[in-house]
């Protein structure tokens, strides 16, 4: 599982960023996790998806939220879908 290794957390159930303030995830917190996709890209997605789905369950609650309704998903994953990913490199195992 993956833990986010920044203090650019969250804070709900306004999912603005701990930090700064700023709407989450804030820059700094993007280029924070953006460190650790190369080696866990999937973990990282699916923290990403259960975030939005936190967010999508709080605004439903009736908490503000910062931004735009229709934007969540740009918010919390359009950032992760247009950074590369990292190369992979494996070792390759010999045939006994």
């Amino acid at each position: 599982m993956l833990i986010p290794r920044t203090p650019h957390q969250p804070d709900r159930p306004t999912w603005d960023c701990l930090a700064c303030g700023e709407p989450w995830p804030c820059a700094p917190g993007k280029v924070e996790l953006a460190e650790q996709v190369s080696v866990n890209r999937r973990s990282l997605r699916l923290y990403l998806e259960s975030c939005a789905i936190d967010m999508i369950d709080d605004r439903a609650d009736g908490h503000h939220v910062s931004g735009r309704d229709d934007a969540i998903y740009d918010r919390v994953l359009g950032w992760l879908d247009t950074s590369p990913p990292a190369p992979v490199h494996r070792a390759t195992r010999r045939a006994a």
